[in-house]
């Protein structure tokens, strides 16, 4: 299992290298999901070029009209078409992200090899690896009911992700996730093809020796 962390605090808006409409959606009999892209999508897939798009990239894919409808995905593949749209496939947890793809109609790339402009050397990712070895995940569900009846009016389900108790370093690599202002978990060998959670810490201290610390870590999933 590779589990690693996305984080960042400044994003590009607006760039049709990276986001894009949404034209239509496929799934294969064994269960891919494909997604065209419209004709203004026009990203670099020359890995050997800075700013490019590639599988492993994460995807947020989102009603532009209602933006509690939206999901995060790994992108297993990304191919330009003959009418200069391009597909995309993706993996992601359709148990968490249950809303209705069909809905949805924008989609913006996080790509690791996009760097500010002027900046080759400053990357506006920065993924951070071994963070840890496992983790598991928590569901908690809030109920409000009324009449003796206990009738049911409003449900909430709430998702968190709890890493293991691995030995870890602080300030060269944890703090990043503790502290930005976006952050994304991948696992890129979870079923079907990869994993991607937008998470956030909620509260949490860490008791450091030489930089280290070693306790599970709960972030809480946006879904």
């Amino acid at each position: 299992m590779a589990i690693y962390f996305y984080s960042f605090n400044s994003y590009p808006n607006g760039d049709t290298s990276l986001e894009g409409s949404i034209d239509g959606y496929t799934q294969s009999s064994s269960g891919v999901i494909t997604i065209t892209t419209g004709a203004t999508f026009s990203p670099v897939l020359d890995v050997s070029l800075p700013n490019h798009v590639a599988a492993g990239d994460v995807i947020k894919i989102f009603d532009n009209s209602d933006t509690s409808n939206f999901i995060y995905a790994i992108i297993t593949s990304i191919n330009s078409t003959l009418n200069n749209n391009h597909e995309i496939s993706i993996s992601y947890d359709y148990n968490i992200y249950n809303d209705n793809l069909a809905n949805m109609d924008e989609f913006i790339i996080y790509a690791k090899a996009v760097f500010p402009a002027g900046q080759p050397n400053n990357k506006y990712i920065t993924s951070t690896q071994n963070v840890s070895s496992s983790y598991r995940i928590n569901a908690r569900v809030e109920t409000a009911a009324y009449s003796e009846q206990y009738i049911r009016y409003n449900i909430k389900k709430y998702y968190d992700v709890i890493l293991d108790n691995t030995r870890r370093s602080f300030f060269e690599s944890f703090s990043n996730i503790a502290t930005s202002i976006d952050v994304i978990m991948v696992d890129d060998c979870s079923s079907p093809n990869g994993l991607a959670y937008k998470v956030y810490m909620p509260e949490s201290n860490f008791q450091l020796l030489n930089n280290k610390f070693r306790k599970s870590v709960t972030l809480r999933i946006v879904a």
